[in-house]
């Protein structure tokens, strides 16, 4: 079915209440890979990505590349440590992606900062069904505004249409608002967490979570 409209969805803190559980997951990850030492303020590193943060860690860490054999490592270490977890949905998450989907105008995909294999685990563990076009993360893709625009182009594909007449990047951190930005597409916040930054910084549109959501 075409769709006149999408809804660009983060993951972590947007549908799933997960960023703790990954960072933590993460940092392990990093050591098991061989990385001892490293500066785990993770945003303020150039993009906030999983590829991105992992690599530079790594490389400047061990002097060796972060090849995918390795990456691959990391992201199973991932996977395995989160699976270990309960995950929760951000309130009204499935609720509102499911109605989204029966929409007639306005279809759904999801860009992510997380590697692939623990963001499909968090969207099922809180029941949002999708089809692989509908997600992109961060395996190959180092910088969000190109992960974001994939699950566009994607979107399009999924969705059977050239182009929308609106978009909107949903997100729960600075890094989600900067790409909107950058990408000229409109913004809706969620969560408190980073909720006052994101204001100083120009974000106009907000919920506590998505059992209120409207667009």
């Amino acid at each position: 079915m075409q769709k006149k409209n999408l809804i660009v969805f983060d993951i972590d803190g947007t549908l799933t209440d997960t960023v703790h559980l990954h960072q933590v997951a993460f940092k392990k990850g990093l050591q098991s890979i061989g990385v001892s030492a490293f500066n785990d303020a993770f945003s303020t590193y150039k993009h906030h990505t999983d590829l991105h943060i992992a690599k530079v860690i790594y490389e400047s860490s061990t002097g060796n590349s972060f090849l995918p054999t390795t990456i691959h490592t990391f992201e199973t270490f991932l996977y395995e440590e989160i699976k270990q977890a309960t995950i929760q949905e951000i309130n009204g998450a499935k609720k509102l992606v499911e109605k989204l989907e029966q929409h007639s105008d306005f279809g759904v995909c999801f860009a992510t900062g997380s590697l692939y294999q623990p963001a499909v685990l968090k969207l099922n563990r809180i029941g949002i069904a999708f089809d692989p076009l509908q997600l992109v993360a961060s395996n190959t893709i180092e910088e969000r505004e190109n992960i974001v625009n994939q699950a566009i182009n994607n979107a399009k594909q999924y969705y059977n249409t050239p182009y929308f007449e609106r978009i909107i990047a949903v997100g729960d951190g600075l890094w989600d608002l900067f790409t909107a930005k950058n990408l000229a597409l409109e913004f809706i916040g969620i969560g408190n967490s980073n909720r006052e930054i994101m204001q100083a910084n120009g974000m106009f549109h907000h919920f506590e979570d998505l059992q209120d959501f409207t667009f």
